[in-house]
């Protein structure tokens, strides 16, 4: 009975059959998720990355920058309500996403300041920075000129030398580049731009025409190479040929319209 007897084993299948049906499942999700994983190292490199690209210029999309043209004066109001009158040709930088952390402009030109009481405000220019805590000041930095004057308050003036001026006083960078005390600055003078009256108390000529085409957005030809000194002042309420005929005739020069700008040329 036993040699007529057989048993036909349920499991058929290969063993090659039974670890693809039972086990290659659990290895091929295994692959899969060390896939998933490299992938999410990989993105996450590049949103990193992102990210540190977003910090790094998102200062500057809270950057602003004011700028006054030739021939215009414009005033601007800062985010803590500080004020600042812009000259003709002037440039003023500050960024408003930090500006509670750190008050602080750049600026280029001439400006006239009015700060609010508060924190550190400071003025960065190429030629030295200007420290206050709240007070009314004059700042002039073009080329390699350099001069502030405190109207109210106290103000600390650094360069190659740091000089601490206080109200009615100024001080002027020299040719070494050190900072010099202005000996009884006439205070409504330094700041008679603001009421289109200016000013100039033995000045090179050269800068005064400077002045005068950037007050009035006109181009000027004249010599640069002559030495003549210049006292005196102009006002825009004045055209420009008669501000022209003020500064010019002192020295034998008359004005020939070339144009749309003028020359001076010797009589």
């Amino acid at each position: 009975m036993n040699d007529k007897m057989k048993i036909e084993p349920k499991w058929k299948r290969s063993s090659e059959e039974i670890w693809r049906d039972h086990f290659e499942e659990i290895t091929s999700v295994d692959k899969v998720s060390r896939l998933d994983f490299a992938l999410i190292k990989k993105y996450a490199f590049y949103y990193a990355a992102a990210a540190i690209v977003v910090i790094a210029l998102l200062p500057l999309l809270f950057s602003k920058n004011v700028v006054s043209l030739r021939g215009e004066h414009i005033s601007c109001t800062l985010p803590d309500g500080s004020v600042v009158n812009l000259n003709a040709e002037t440039e003023l930088t500050y960024n408003s996403l930090i500006w509670f952390i750190s008050r602080g402009v750049k600026m280029n030109g001439e400006a006239y300041f009015e700060v609010e009481k508060g924190a550190k405000f400071t003025v960065r220019t190429k030629n030295g920075d200007v420290r206050v805590l709240g007070t009314k000041f004059n700042v002039f930095s073009r080329g390699d000129e350099f001069a502030v004057t405190c109207i109210t308050g106290r103000v600390e003036v650094k360069s190659e030398n740091k000089v601490i001026i206080e109200k009615n006083e100024g001080v002027r960078m020299a040719n070494n580049g050190e900072l010099k005390l202005i000996s009884e600055p006439d205070m409504g003078n330094t700041i008679s731009w603001k009421d289109d009256v200016f000013y100039f108390t033995s000045v090179p000529l050269n800068k005064v025409i400077e002045e005068v085409m950037r007050q009035y957005d006109v181009d000027i030809e004249y010599a640069e190479n002559n030495n003549y000194i210049y006292t005196g002042n102009f006002s825009k309420e004045s055209t420009i040929e008669e501000v022209l005929e003020i500064v010019s005739l002192p020295f034998g020069l008359r004005t020939e319209k070339r144009g749309n700008g003028y020359k001076l040329v010797s009589q």
